[in-house]
C-alpha cells in the first residue's frame, strides 16, 4: 500500500496549495471533485532540468559518459499515460523520451522506445516492459512477515485511506490561506489527447520562498487549533489501536489517554510555533535561506478547470537555484521540474484487465530461478532482476592493522600496505585473485602475474608502468612489485577490472571490495 500513502501525501500537498480563498478556491473545488470521482484517463510529460554538470562538480563527482546519458534522459523527460479506475486500481505506462543510456548498456533493443507498464490492483503491483512476455507480480501482503490475515490488513489499510481522504477533503474545503499571486486568465480551449476540445477556466498560482514560508506557518498554526485536525488524529490513533489489539499486538497507549496525547501534541506544536515566531520573522527566514545559498525558488501551478469543476489539465513548474557557499563554483546551480498532465473521460475511464496467474512471475520465482523465463534478456527488468539475484562477497583490507577479512573471516598471512609515494593500496595477487574467483597464474622467469575471470584477462609485470587488459596496454598509477617474497598488485586497478566495486574509507584507512561471486 506504499503507493497509496504516497498518493495521499501528494494530494494533501496539492490541496494545501489549492485549498485557499479567492480565485484559488476554484482549484480547490476541482481537486476535491476529482477525489470524489477517481475514474478517468490521463496523459502527460515529466522532466527534470538544470546545469547538472556543475552540481556534480560541487559534489566532487565528474560526469562520465554513463552519468551524462542518464542526465540527458532526465532532461528529455518521461511520457506517461494510463487510466485510474478507482483509488485501488490503476494503470500507467512510462516511456523514456531518450533511451540511449539503456541501449548503450545493452538494456534495451528494438524499434520502440524503452517503456514500463505498471498495473495496480489493490495490494498487487504488476510490472512489464514491451519486450517481456510476462509481468512481474509484487504482492504487498506476501512481503508482510507477520501472520495477520491479509484480508484484515487490506480492510485496515482501506479504513485508514478513507479516513485520511475524507479528512483532507473536509479540512481543505475550509482552508483560508490567501495566496498573493493568483490570476484568473479566463476561459481557454484545451485540446485533450483524445482530440476533444474543452472550454476551461485557466487559473495560475505562483509561490516564491516567502509565500511558501507563510503558507507553512499558517498551516501549522491552523492545525494546532483546528478541531477537525484533533478529531482526525484521535480517530486515526484509535483505528490503529483497535487493529493492533485485534491481532494480538500491544498498543502502549490506553484508549482513555489517546485524546490527552493528541491534545498535548497539539499544545506542544502551538508552543513551538509561538517560540519560532518570537525568534524569527518571515523576512529573516528568507534572508537566512539566501545566506545558505538559496538564490531563488519559484513554484508555478497552472490549472484548467472545466464547467463540471474538474481539472482537465494541470501544469507544474518548479525552478530552484542556489550558489555554492564555499565559493568553489563560479556560476549558480539551477534545478527544475516540469510536468504537464491532461485528464479526461471522468466517470468513463478506459477499462483494462489484469494478468492471469500464468502470465505473471512472482518475487519468489524470481529469487529461485537462475534464468528468468518470461523476461527478455535485452530488457532492463531482466537486468534489474539479475542484479538483485547476484551473490556478492566483501573483502576488507585494514591498512592500519595490515589485515584482510573475507566475508567477515580474518585471513592469515595476508598483509596489505599503502604505497608511501602514490597512496595506492597494494595486496598479494594470489589472495585477491582467488578471493574474487579468478583463475591466476605466475611466471617466475618473467615475473608476471595473470588474472582471468569471464571475458577479462589481465597481465601485470613486476615494476611495469602498464598492464595488459584483453591484449590492450593500460597505464598504471602504481606498478606491481615484489615485496617480502610476495607479488603485490594495486588493489583498485585489479579489483575494478574484474568487476568489483572498491570503496576507500580514509578515516580508518580501510579499503572495501564488493565483488560478484
Amino acid at each position: 500500500m506504499f503507493w497509496k500513502k504516497g498518493a495521499a501525501l501528494f494530494l494533501a500537498a496539492m490541496l494545501l496549495l489549492a485549498g485557499c480563498s479567492g480565485e484559488a478556491s476554484l482549484v480547490r473545488d476541482a481537486v476535491v471533485a476529482s477525489l470524489d470521482n477517481p475514474n478517468y484517463d490521463y496523459q502527460g510529460t515529466l522532466k527534470v532540468t538544470g546545469n547538472f554538470e556543475e552540481l556534480l562538480s560541487l559534489s566532487g563527482e565528474g560526469a562520465d559518459g554513463r552519468v551524462k546519458a542518464v542526465l540527458d534522459a532526465l532532461e528529455a523527460g518521461v511520457t506517461f499515460s494510463g487510466s485510474q479506475l478507482d483509488l485501488n486500481r490503476a494503470k500507467v505506462v512510462l516511456e523514456l523520451n531518450d533511451d540511449r543510456v539503456l541501449r548503450e548498456h545493452g538494456l534495451w533493443s528494438g524499434d520502440d522506445k524503452a517503456a514500463l507498464e505498471v498495473l495496480v490492483d489493490t495490494n498487487t503491483t504488476y510490472l512489464k516492459s514491451p519486450l517481456d512476455e510476462k509481468y512481474i507480480a509484487i504482492d504487498a501482503t506476501a512481503l508482510d512477515p507477520s501472520e495477520v490475515d491479509p484480508e484484515a490488513v487490506q480492510a485496515f489499510q482501506q479504513k485508514l485511506n478513507d479516513l485520511t481522504f475524507d479528512f483532507l477533503k473536509s479540512y481543505f474545503a475550509e482552508y483560508g490561506f490567501e495566496l498573493s499571486q493568483v490570476e484568473n486568465h479566463g476561459k481557454q480551449t484545451v485540446t485533450l489527447p483524445n482530440d476533444e476540445e474543452v472550454e476551461a477556466t485557466h487559473i495560475s498560482i505562483t509561490l516564491d520562498t516567502k509565500e511558501l514560508i507563510n503558507l507553512l506557518l499558517y498551516t501549522a498554526k491552523d492545525a494546532a487549533s483546528n478541531a477537525e485536525v484533533r478529531s482526525f488524529a484521535i480517530d486515526f490513533l484509535t483505528a490503529v489501536k483497535e487493529f493492533a489489539e485485534a491481532n494480538g499486538e500491544e498498543f502502549e497507549l490506553p484508549a482513555e489517554d489517546i485524546e490527552q496525547t493528541v491534545d498535548e501534541a497539539l499544545s506542544s506544536l502551538q508552543a513551538a510555533i509561538d517560540t519560532f515566531e518570537q525568534t524569527y520573522t518571515v523576512d529573516e527566514l528568507v534572508e537566512m535561506a539566501k545566506e545558505a545559498g538559496l538564490t531563488s525558488l519559484e513554484l508555478k501551478l497552472d490549472y484548467y478547470i472545466d464547467e463540471d469543476k474538474l481539472p482537465v489539465r494541470s501544469i507544474t513548474e518548479l525552478d530552484l537555484s542556489f550558489e555554492d557557499p564555499s565559493g568553489e563554483l563560479a556560476v549558480p546551480i539551477s534545478l527544475g521540474l516540469e510536468s504537464d498532465t491532461y485528464a479526461w473521460n471522468f466517470g468513463e475511464a478506459s477499462e483494462f484487465s489484469f494478468p492471469a496467474a500464468d502470465e505473471t512471475i512472482t518475487l519468489e520465482q524470481l529469487a529461485e530461478q537462475g534464468e528468468v523465463d518470461g523476461l527478455h534478456k535485452d530488457g532492463f527488468l531482466y537486468a534489474i532482476v539479475q542484479e538483485l539475484n547476484k551473490e556478492t562477497g566483501m573483502i576488507v583490507f585494514d591498512l592500519n592493522e595490515q589485515t584482510a577479512t573475507l566475508d567477515g573471516e580474518l585471513q592469515a598471512n595476508v598483509k596489505p600496505y599503502q604505497d608511501p609515494k602514490t597512496g595506492a593500496t597494494m595486496v598479494p595477487f594470489r589472495f585477491i585473485g582467488e578471493a574474487m574467483g579468478a583463475e591466476i597464474g605466475f611466471d617466475s622467469d618473467n615475473k608476471t602475474a595473470t588474472f582471468e575471470k569471464g571475458d577479462v584477462h589481465i597481465v601485470l609485470t613486476n615494476g611495469g608502468s602498464t598492464a595488459e587488459v584483453n591484449g590492450e596496454a593500460v597505464k598504471l598509477a602504481q606498478p606491481a612489485v615484489i615485496k617480502d617474497g610476495s607479488f603485490y598488485v594495486p588493489l583498485r586497478f585489479v579489483s575494478e577490472q574484474l568487476g568489483a566495486e572498491v570503496t576507500w574509507i580514509d578515516e580508518v584507512k580501510q579499503a572495501l571490495v564488493e565483488y560478484e561471486k
